[in-house]
C-alpha cells in the first residue's frame, strides 16, 4: 500500500484479534450474512482485501488466480472468444538441449540422436539444477511460439509469415508444475480472421467445405 495510507489502514487492521477471525471464519462457513456481523467483525474483510492484494503476485495463491482470470476476461473483451485451448509440456530429462543448459558440454546437437547419459543420471541433473530446467522449459515455450506458431517476440505480435495456425493475433498463457515438479504451460490462443464459436458452430453444422470425410463411410456433418 501506499505510505499515506499505511497508517490510517494499519489503525483498522491492528486491533483484529485471531479470536475475531475465528468467529468470522465460522459465521461464512455456516453461510451467515455480513450484514448479522458486527462492525469489529466487518472489519477482518479489510484485512481479507489487503491480504489479496499482497498475495496476487505470489504464483499459484488465490489471489494470483483471481487476478489471471480477470486479466482473461479482459484479453476477451479486446479480442473476443479463444479460437484454441494449448497444454505444453516440455521433458527435460530426456531433452539434450536441458543437458546443454545443465552444462555438459560432451553433447552434439549438430547430431540427429545425440549421445545422453543415463536415465538415472538425467533425473538427478534434473534434481540437481532447477534453475537450468526453468531456463529450458522458458526456451521451449518461445521456440514453441516463435518458430511453430511464427510470434515475432521483439515486435510482439505475429510475423509476416505466420505459422502453421496461421497468424496468431495473441495468446495467453501459465506455467505451473505437475504432480512430478515438471514444468508445464496452459495457453489461450487468438487467430486473426478466425471465426467466433458461433459462427464456426453453425458452420460445422450447414456448410459443405466444414465436412470431415470419414473413410469408407459416407461423409459425416458435425
Amino acid at each position: 500500500m501506499s505510505q499515506s495510507c499505511f497508517k490510517a489502514v494499519s489503525e483498522i487492521l491492528l486491533p483484529i484479534s485471531p479470536h475475531t477471525l475465528s468467529i468470522v471464519a465460522n459465521h461464512l462457513e455456516n453461510e451467515g450474512k455480513v450484514s448479522d456481523l458486527g462492525a469489529e467483525q466487518k472489519k477482518v474483510f479489510d484485512l481479507l482485501n489487503e491480504v489479496n492484494t499482497v498475495s496476487a503476485r505470489i504464483p499459484g495463491s488465490q489471489a494470483s488466480k483471481i487476478f489471471c482470470h480477470n486479466e482473461i476476461h479482459s484479453y476477451s473483451g479486446l479480442f473476443g472468444m479463444p479460437i484454441l485451448f494449448l497444454s505444453a509440456n516440455p521433458n527435460p530429462s530426456q531433452s539434450p538441449m536441458f543437458q546443454v543448459f545443465f552444462g555438459d558440454q560432451t553433447i552434439n546437437l549438430d547430431d540427429r540422436f545425440p549421445v545422453l547419459v543415463s536415465c538415472t543420471e538425467c533425473a538427478l541433473r534434473l534434481a540437481k539444477d532447477p534453475v537450468a530446467a526453468a531456463d529450458f522449459f522458458d526456451f521451449s515455450i518461445k521456440c514453441l511460439f516463435e518458430y511453430l506458431f511464427g510470434w515475432d517476440f521483439v515486435k510482439g505480435k505475429s510475423s509476416v509469415e505466420g505459422g502453421i495456425l496461421g497468424w496468431l493475433e495473441a495468446f495467453y498463457g501459465i506455467a505451473e508444475y505437475t504432480g512430478r515438479g515438471d514444468h508445464h504451460g496452459h495457453f489461450l490462443l487468438w487467430l486473426l480472421g478466425a471465426l467466433n464459436p458461433a459462427d464456426l458452430h453453425e458452420k460445422l453444422k450447414s456448410s459443405p467445405g466444414f465436412e470431415w470425410p470419414i473413410p469408407n463411410e459416407r461423409s459425416r456433418t458435425f
